[in-house]
């Protein structure tokens, strides 16, 4: 745009804004890449046409003097908008405005200005090829009165050379980063007219506006709007259904490098440009992105194999900035991740763009890729688990939701859309998953689309158990209705606490709206339930036990007793299998394997001991014992099967903060862990963050911890930002993972 015409002085110019710029446009060209040559163009913001520059110095035109008006000084008054668009904690020193919203800015002329002989328009300009038919080119002229989420704006008043201005922009705005022009146009006596364009150096950014009733974002409850939109840190849920164990997280939106992948991101997904300010399709589109895999390229590589040597184990991230960070610098996806890594991902990249954005934990969640909400377990004929043929009934997993009105459905579906970012399914050549009402899944309204089908089949599965024989014939023998789906929680607002939104996705199953629903969605299964046979009788009542002691050893039991008058014969088997999270087994720890003669009203156990020291060594960082077991009364056929899950208990991360949180300065965090289990732990590494702070390296623990011994680390972190702020820390090795610790820490100003 020919700015070396204009005299902008320096202290007009934000270097770091330059910097960080020019970087994501950089990161975008290379992102796409040159194969995109000759299949559509990919234009520069500066391509948009230059007419009508004035020169710098007024010069005589015909003998008569130039009358053009030239913008000299424009001021966006970033401090003020910024503080009233809440984007104050934005790390990013450019004005950022949240759409259909008015913001204040000061232009002063080389000349007084008249305001029934000058006009002012200004344009914002965004996308790879701005066109005013695109909504890329943004006309905004005066108007006589602002109109709430449109564009227009007002001159507020006239100081000889300085116009002060009121702009409003429009609700449906794009999001992105646009660049202004100020194009004058001064009228004189003969008739003729003088124009002029001005181009700001600096970049604005546009992003959405839950603040604002017109945004489609739009959510009317402040205290939503501070945990979903503002709050930089939060809790996302893990473990089992008998089990919790909560995950805290660094969301830091606000940082400097959080705003800058989110809008590369919008590059890499090839969104088209108007499409960006319709927050469906933003959302669709970049939770695509988030994952990375052989079919499209993204952000965050998918790894639950338990190696992980060749990147960073998904347990020791504690945020997302880092990880954002990795993929602008190397510009590849970054190793690794799982599902609770790619939500947090998702949920940094949506605050913020301004979209309100939760992760949701579901527990016994059903991985379903053909809808049938029946998952299949399998069993040899003797009682042990056949563990290649499963389905898989995830002991949890975590997606988004995010907050908008659905104007693409009928009216009732706005508010909460889930949406999947990690990699499970293939949907039409991409990995994808919604986003898909909240509303919808519940009702089993299963045609409205977005891959609502699946994330049904996510939190309604029955588990049907078969045995297969030598020759692989199967038989079903058991069933377990409504297994998937338990428990399905938040962080709920403005406190620390779960809030369960099972009810959300489900009618309590006992009810007329349940039946329903899954009368809807059964119509669009595809597989017919084959029906189970009964046994000849159940007169052997079991009774399943299982404790994990705090030190880690695990004891197993399986009591019968035979109310029959005639005697029984139980073939009961109890197998330790070390498991991932996903149910996919590793490791075959221990069995136990009995036949018990029951004779009438006697009873008889079948029990299975594991001590911490035969499996803490053996198995991942990341994988727990799962406990499969199984008997059959002989003369009856009539079954029992149990499958349970045990984690190694935890011990706590304590953490203190010594002496006050100054903005620049290093403040001393000190750490405590004490080992509560039966084995030492080695090769731990304590890992340390919190947003607005720089992060400093991973600590590594030098020797091993042996039980019920005590260690103290002390470690120094700087904040960039005053406020109140969290401090995260995490502790892995190579027996546990996901030991963490926060404190909270008032931040002050630098004095």
């Amino acid at each position: 745009m020919h700015r070396d015409k204009y005299e902008i002085t320096p202290e007009h110019r934000t270097k770091l804004t330059d910097r960080l710029t020019s970087y994501c446009g950089n990161i975008r060209s290379l992102l796409l890449g040159g194969i995109l040559t000759g299949r559509r163009s990919t234009y520069q913001v500066d391509e948009f046409p230059d007419e009508g520059h004035a020169q710098t110095n007024r010069k005589e035109k015909d003998g008569k003097e130039d009358t053009q008006l030239k913008p000299r000084c424009v001021d966006l008054q970033r401090t003020f908008n910024r503080s009233v668009h809440r984007t104050s904690a934005y790390e990013i020193p450019n004005l950022i405005l949240r759409r259909g919203q008015t913001f204040d800015i000061s232009i002063t002329f080389d000349r007084s200005f008249t305001e029934s002989t000058d006009d002012i328009v200004l344009k914002f300009v965004t996308g790879r090829q701005p066109l005013q038919s695109k909504g890329t080119v943004v006309p905004v002229t005066k108007v006589r009165e602002i109109s709430p989420g449109k564009w227009g704006y007002q001159i507020l008043g006239v100081e000889d050379k300085k116009v002060n201005i009121k702009v409003c922009s429009g609700s449906d705005a794009i999001v992105g980063r646009y660049q202004l022009f100020i194009d004058t146009t001064h009228k004189e006596n003969d008739g003729t007219i003088e124009t002029c364009r001005y181009s700001h150096p600096d970049d604005i950014y546009v992003i959405f506006n839950p603040w604002c009733p017109d945004d489609l974002v739009f959510l009317d409850d402040e205290n939503l709007r501070q945990e979903y939109v503002v709050n930089e840190t939060g809790r996302i849920w893990m473990g089992t259904v008998r089990k919790f164990c909560v995950r805290p997280w660094n969301f830091a939106q606000f940082d400097d490098v959080c705003l800058v992948a989110a809008l590369a991101m919008m590059e890499k997904s090839e969104l088209g440009d108007p499409a960006r300010g319709n927050p469906l399709l933003v959302v669709r589109a970049l939770s695509r992105v988030i994952n990375n895999n052989e079919r499209d390229g993204g952000v965050l590589i998918g790894n639950w194999s338990g190696k992980y040597d060749d990147g960073v184990a998904p347990y020791a991230w504690n945020g997302s900035a880092a990880i954002l960070e990795e993929f602008l610098k190397k510009r590849k996806g970054v190793k690794f991740g799982q599902c609770w890594t790619f939500a947090a991902v998702a949920t940094t990249v949506f605050r913020a763009l301004g979209i309100p954005t939760r992760c949701v934990t579901n527990f016994r969640s059903a991985h379903d890729s053909d809808f049938s909400t029946q998952i299949d377990n399998f069993w040899t004929e003797s009682g042990k688990p056949r563990k290649m043929m499963n389905d898989t009934i995830w002991d949890f997993h975590v997606w988004n939701e995010s907050w908008f009105r659905r104007s693409d459905l009928p009216s009732g579906y706005n508010g909460w859309q889930a949406y999947d970012p990690t990699p499970q399914e293939c949907y039409e050549g991409v990995f994808t998953c919604g986003p898909a009402s909240v509303k919808a899944i519940r009702d089993g309204e299963l045609y409205l689309g977005f891959d609502a089908k699946f994330l049904f089949a996510e939190v309604n599965g029955t588990r049907v158990h078969w045995t297969v024989d030598a020759e692989g014939n199967m038989e079903p023998i058991e069933e377990e209705r409504d297994i998937a789906g338990h428990f399905i929680s938040t962080k709920a607002a403005s406190t620390i606490s779960r809030e369960d939104v099972t009810h959300c996705y489900k009618h309590p199953t006992d009810s007329q709206e349940y039946a329903a629903a899954m009368e809807r969605a059964n119509n669009l299964s595809c597989r017919n339930w084959k029906p189970i046979k009964s046994p000849g009788a159940c007169d052997v009542d079991f009774t399943f036990s299982g404790e994990m002691k705090k030190n880690g050893d695990i004891h197993i039991s399986l009591g019968m007793f035979n109310t029959s008058v005639e005697s029984r014969v139980v073939e009961g088997n109890i197998v330790a299998i070390s498991t991932k999270y996903t149910s996919v087994p590793a490791t075959e720890l221990r069995e136990s394997t009995a036949t018990n003669i029951l004779e009438p009203a006697s009873d008889g156990e079948l029990s299975l001991t594991v001590k911490c020291s035969d499996y803490i060594n053996n198995i991942d960082p990341d994988s727990h014992v799962s406990i499969y077991v199984m008997a059959t009364v002989k003369e009856t056929g009539q079954h029992v099967i149990k499958r349970d899950i045990f984690r190694a208990e935890h011990p706590n991360l304590d953490l203190k903060a010594e002496g006050t949180a100054t903005v620049g300065k290093p403040l001393d965090v000190i750490i405590k862990l004490v080992n509560t289990l039966s084995v030492p732990l080695s090769g731990g590494y304590i890992n340390l963050e919190g947003p607005g702070m720089h992060k400093p390296s991973a600590v590594k623990i030098k020797k091993s911890i042996a039980p019920d011994e005590e260690i103290r680390e002390t470690i120094q972190i700087k904040p960039r930002r005053a406020g109140r702020r969290e401090i995260i820390a995490c502790f892995q090795c190579k027996q546990i993972c996901d030991v963490t610790g926060v404190i909270e820490i008032e931040v002050v100003g630098e004095k």
